[in-house]
């Protein structure tokens, strides 16, 4: 009769045993979370170990001191390198030495147009009176609005317009 008796147990436990998937999800993360528990603490123990060694190297003198020639020496690179030309004096051979200077330099430049769009309705109405002419003969189908508009694509990228400079 003992083996009647085991074998209600064995049902009885896995009735008891709990299969669901929330339950083994939970299960899951708490041995990750032991895990990195564990790893954690197996690094921080591992550089206490080092830096118990390093003092100990320390504090008996065993480790060479350099001094700052040394330190220099092998901190210097190997490879030449070469300098850019000095920015500051690119306009005629002039220096500067602060902003205001550069700048002044810079506002006395040959070239520099100081104020380009005080020209910019003049040039406009000679450019606008020019191409109006040449579009009306090349497109007489157009309406004088619609000339106008190509007329203005075309002046915002003529070499005309005194708001296209180009730093050279």
């Amino acid at each position: 009769m003992p083996k009647k008796s085991m074998k209600p147990q064995a049902v009885d436990k896995d009735s008891w045993q709990d299969d669901d998937k929330i339950v083994r999800r939970k299960q899951q993360r708490r041995e990750e979370k032991l895990s990195k528990q564990q790893e954690i603490a197996t690094r921080k123990a591992e550089n206490k170990l080092l830096l118990e060694q390093e003092d100990g190297l320390l504090k008996s003198g065993r480790v060479a001191k350099l001094t700052r020639a040394q330190i220099g020496s092998n901190s210097r690179p190997s490879v030449k390198l070469t300098l850019p030309e000095n920015c500051n004096r690119i306009v005629d051979g002039a220096s500067a030495r602060s902003v205001d200077e550069a700048i002044k330099i810079l506002d006395d430049a040959p070239g520099v147009d100081k104020h380009p769009e005080k020209r910019r309705k003049a040039a406009f109405l000679a450019f606008e009176s020019r191409r109006l002419k040449q579009l009306k003969t090349e497109k007489p189908q157009l309406k004088l609005s619609q000339l106008k508009e190509i007329v203005f694509k075309e002046w915002q990228k003529a070499p005309e317009n005194p708001m296209n400079f180009s730093l050279e």
